[in-house]
């Protein structure tokens, strides 16, 4: 996509930080120059930390997303399906009124988890990961980096464009585990399932959008061409990945979509 390679240069001469040392430590010393220097993307790797097993638990290949999180989604699915067949699952809506969660219904649960994901996948990426670090706070400062920040700063590490799993995982549990308070197991879980398969299909697309090369004028490459302006032209706006269709409510949509 036209555009990438002219917006992704590298300032070596203007940098703030020793590339030499792990970026991790060092970032949370540039207090108010720290946002737009974050923005300034370059072409090289970055190393957060000095400690081998620390940096490594900070890298993922790609396709250890789908390895490790589909036989759960696949397992789950059918888990739900069987619970849901039993006829046992109610959802109560008073505490005398109550409605029989069909095991037929699974599908549209399903695909109403993979949409609830997008709404969470929407609310994270601009909520939490492109948060403004007071300038005064070190530690708020390296927490944006480590989370987010690093991957703006080097959007072409592709060591670092999906999430670890191990990292992943207390997220995911978290989520799991406020569905099964909230909710019926059969339909907690099914909702949960749902968005644990919309969470791969996140990280693939992300991964792609980086490295694929989507045909002309298909869904990916208009999603392509979006994610680039996020990147180096309006890092305030465009914050959906796998679609654009909360940054209309939100009005975050990156303006003059001219690719």
């Amino acid at each position: 996509i036209s555009g990438i390679t002219r917006l992704s240069i590298v300032l070596s001469g203007q940098d703030l930080v020793d590339w030499r040392k792990p970026l991790g430590w060092q970032v949370g010393y540039l207090g108010e120059k720290y946002d737009t220097w974050v923005h300034q993307p370059v072409d090289r790797p970055i190393r957060l930390f000095g400690n081998d097993f620390f940096e490594a638990n900070t890298k993922t290949s790609w396709y250890m997303v789908p390895i490790v999180w589909m036989p759960l989604v696949i397992y789950l699915s059918w888990y739900c399906y069987t619970l849901l067949a039993q006829e046992r699952t109610r959802l109560f809506i008073t505490s005398d009124y109550s409605i029989l969660v069909h095991k037929y219904s699974f599908p549209f649960i399903f695909m109403f988890g993979m949409f609830l994901w997008s709404f969470i996948e929407y609310c994270i990426h601009r909520f939490v990961f492109h948060m403004r670090p007071p300038a005064h706070n070190y530690y708020l400062i390296m927490l944006h980096f480590l989370l987010h920040g690093q991957h703006h700063k080097s959007p072409f590490d592709g060591s670092r464009l999906v999430f670890p799993p191990s990292l992943a995982a207390i997220v995911i549990g978290a989520f799991y585990l406020i569905l099964r308070q909230m909710l019926p197991e059969g339909l907690g879980t099914s909702l949960f399932v749902g968005g644990l398969c919309g969470y791969v299909v996140y990280d693939m697309i992300h991964y792609y959008l980086h490295y694929g090369s989507p045909r002309k004028g298909s869904y990916l490459y208009g999603l392509k061409a979006y994610h680039v302006k996020h990147h180096f032209e309006h890092q305030r706006a465009g914050f959906g990945i796998t679609t654009t269709f909360w940054d209309y409510p939100f009005n975050t949509v990156i303006p003059e979509q001219t690719f």
